[in-house]
């Protein structure tokens, strides 16, 4: 069974190293059909194997034809049309023509068999190329690695990757840590996962702090869209007020931000802010909306933003 798993693997690329077709061979049948499976899936979709691909040109990345030859040609192809050629003259007569309705965009003029046949040279080359996996380490080893690997990617992060990512960050928030999450996205996933166990935030920005609360209400952590803003329980507002100030005090310059970023801070944080208790220190609490107590409302997060500069002109938000 592991031989013929071994087999199935190199026709799509990969190969098991000696140590793991040994390790393999000494395993139950049953348990090597079932990481079988599930390691093909895996590679499957590793390669896009999973989905049905097909190239518009047949022979891409070789024979693409100029643009404008292109839509000259589906232009004419719709004026040999019978069924098109009345509608596309009335647009032609008026003067607009929307090339994406020509019938021959959009439409492969190639078989999913026939581009794989033009491409078999291509596929016997890609069988030169192997990737042998190896014996996994621990399941804690493997599991920081994954951690470490998928926190500190250079490129964003897909759903189904962003929840793999909050899965491990709860697991290793006490242990190691990439030396740098480049993708702001990926950080407040990760931030999420950290206030939810209580260790110490990985900010470095306001930004940092505005895309954790978008991250705690399910929000649009990328800053594209509009969040609707949970109401957050005190000790969380505590620790976003004090992320802030620590945010601002290290580095007051850097924390000026645009002024879009500085109205989503506005609404992330509007009715949070400090009130003096007798003999302890001053937590967060939400004040009242103007609207409901006639008075103006007490220095808010926001105003604390603008008073550091967050509502300068500056580059949009990393």
């Amino acid at each position: 069974m592991a031989r013929q798993f071994d087999a199935a693997l190199m026709s799509a690329g990969f190969k098991l190293s000696a140590g793991l077709l040994e390790e393999l061979s000494r395993r139950p049948e049953e348990t090597v059909a079932a990481v079988a499976a599930r390691t093909l899936d895996t590679v499957r979709e590793m390669l896009g194997d999973h989905v049905r691909h097909n190239a518009y040109f047949i022979d891409f990345p070789a024979g693409v034809p100029d643009t404008f030859d292109f839509w000259r040609r589906c232009v004419a192809e719709a004026l040999d049309d019978d069924t098109a050629r009345p509608g596309v003259l009335e647009r032609l007569r008026a003067g607009v023509l929307d090339l994406l309705t020509l019938p021959s965009y959009g439409t492969y003029r190639h078989t999913y068999e026939q581009m794989l046949a033009a491409h078999d040279e291509l596929i016997a080359a890609a069988g030169d190329r192997l990737t042998v996996l190896h014996p996994g380490g621990t399941p804690d080893d493997e599991v920081t690695a994954l951690y470490l690997s998928l926190a500190g990617s250079t490129t964003p992060l897909g759903e189904e990757h962003l929840r793999d990512l909050a899965l491990l960050a709860a697991h290793r928030t006490d242990g190691p840590q990439p030396e740098e999450i480049p993708i702001r996205e990926s950080r407040a996933v990760v931030n999420r996962a950290r206030l939810q166990a209580g260790a110490p935030l990985l900010l470095d920005t306001v930004t940092d702090v505005l895309r954790l609360a978008c991250a705690l209400s399910d929000g649009d952590v990328g800053l594209y869209g509009p969040t609707r803003f949970r109401a957050l329980s005190r000790p969380v507002r505590r620790a976003l007020l004090g992320a802030l100030d620590a945010v601002v005090a290290e580095a007051p310059r850097s924390s000026a931000t645009s002024p879009s970023t500085a109205r989503r801070g506005s609404a992330s944080g509007s009715g949070c802010t400090r009130t003096s208790t007798r003999g302890g220190p001053t937590p967060p609490r939400c004040s009242p909306s103007p609207g409901a107590s006639g008075r103006r409302p007490p220095s808010t997060v926001a105003s604390r933003n603008s008073s550091a500069g967050a509502t300068s002109p500056g580059p949009p938000p990393s």
